[in-house]
């Protein structure tokens, strides 16, 4: 009996630990199936669709969520912890059109990586609390890098505050999508126009 309750005790932990991990797959596969139908253009897509394509039953997709709100705060988490890949330090001693080309390039690769969940979160936000505390943190992270990448510039700035305040618009998200959905311009012309409004902004 106690060489039985001995094995148990040794095993019971990895039992559990296997069906926690089981779940966190499962729980992912249903993010990133909604996540996978936001970049198909499918923004609202309905729970059949999301357990669809992840390959699970609708009932499985309650059982890890409690409605299709906590599933879009899951994949909003997920968006902000996939975006934050992209803000890698740029070298604000490198000359300034250098420093210019590397964030252009970084953001674009950014923005064009996340643009369809994005469009997806914005349709959300206005009813959801914590996907505007992620979006305000990633407006943040990017006012902040502003701050360090032009800290020269902005120093030397007639006023600061209005030219960081103009590179945050130029550089966001939201310029971007501008440019690409509606002026219809493809992503190198889309550089284009970005650097060289930065370049006329801190020159």
């Amino acid at each position: 009996m106690a060489s039985i309750q001995g094995a148990e005790a040794h095993t019971a932990p990895e039992v559990v630990d296997g069906r926690l991990a089981r779940s966190a797959r499962t729980r992912r596969a249903i993010v990133d199936a909604l996540r996978s139908l936001h970049h198909d253009g499918d923004l609202l897509p309905t729970a059949p669709r999301v357990a669809e394509r992840a390959g699970v039953s609708v009932r499985t997709v309650w059982q890890h969520f409690d409605d299709l709100e906590m599933l879009f705060v899951a994949a909003g988490e997920r968006d902000l912890e996939i975006a934050m890949t992209f803000l890698t330090p740029i070298d604000a001693g490198l000359p300034l059109p250098a420093r210019i080309e590397l964030l252009v390039e970084q953001r674009s690769q950014m923005y064009e990586e996340m643009a369809p969940v994005w469009r997806a979160a914005r349709l959300k936000a206005p009813f959801s609390p914590q996907l505007r505390i992620n979006r305000d943190r990633m407006v943040r992270l990017g006012r902040q890098q502003l701050e360090r990448l032009f800290a020269t510039e902005l120093a030397t700035a007639a006023s600061a505050p209005d030219l960081l305040s103009a590179l945050e618009v130029v550089s966001g998200w939201a310029a971007w999508e501008c440019m690409r959905a509606e002026l219809d311009l493809d992503v190198p012309a889309a550089r284009a126009a970005l650097e060289l409004t930065l370049r006329r902004l801190t020159t």
